[in-house]
């Protein structure tokens, strides 16, 4: 089963035996501004948005520049847009939109180690997205037990954040407007990619064997 398949975390709890909660883990979370630059090149594109644009616009105009922007500060990750393939067995499978895996050595691709995906909420139905998150980070469980993994749906313009740690799945209550939170929005993921990385090495150091 392909991961957009699955249709709502509902579907991935009853096949996987996870646990749902919701919880506030962003609130607290520090905000972190973003140059002038960034800025008015958000406000560009938000000006330029057509009333029914397409995934590829707003993946170009909203995603991947923001994701792109924080993820270069993190040296030990590597950033895949649909092209990170999984195929875990027939029921976990396909290509995450987004996807950030650990590398050991920041001169090297390595692929082998994900932690982080992301799911595009098409046409608003961010229920879909979460389902395809969740499917994704069991996916991405079974390859690293243990490890507290990360991920987020968004349309580009609202954001929403959730945490897979042993079978419990949180998802945050909070959601983020890229108009009117984007230095929060960038604060978030920045903390989510530091956690990411410290798992990979807390993980690798206890299996080093």
């Amino acid at each position: 089963m392909p991961f957009s398949d699955f249709k709502n975390i509902e579907d991935v709890s009853k096949k996987y035996k996870t646990s749902l909660g919701k919880g506030r883990f962003t609130k607290s979370i520090s905000e972190k501004p973003l140059p002038d630059w960034f800025m008015e090149d958000l406000e560009y594109s938000l000006t330029q948005k057509k009333p029914r644009s397409s995934e590829i616009a707003i993946s170009e105009n909203f995603i991947s520049p923001l994701l792109r922007f924080v993820a270069r500060q993190h040296l030990h990750l590597v950033y895949w847009s649909r092209e990170y393939d999984f195929n875990i067995d027939a029921d976990l499978c396909g290509t995450p939109d987004y996807v950030f895996s650990y590398t050991k050595k920041p001169e090297i691709i390595d692929f082998n180690m994900p932690l982080v995906c992301v799911a595009e909420a098409k046409v608003e139905k961010f229920a879909e997205a979460w389902g395809q998150v969740l499917a994704e980070l069991v996916a991405c469980q079974k390859l690293f037990p243990e490890m507290t993994l990360y991920g987020f749906a968004t349309n580009g313009e609202i954001w929403q954040f959730g945490k897979l740690e042993n079978t419990l799945f949180t998802q945050d209550i909070d959601s983020y407007s890229i108009s009117n939170d984007a230095p929060k929005i960038t604060g978030i993921l920045d903390w989510v990619f530091t956690q990411a990385v410290l798992q990979a090495e807390k993980y690798l150091a206890k299996n080093k064997n």
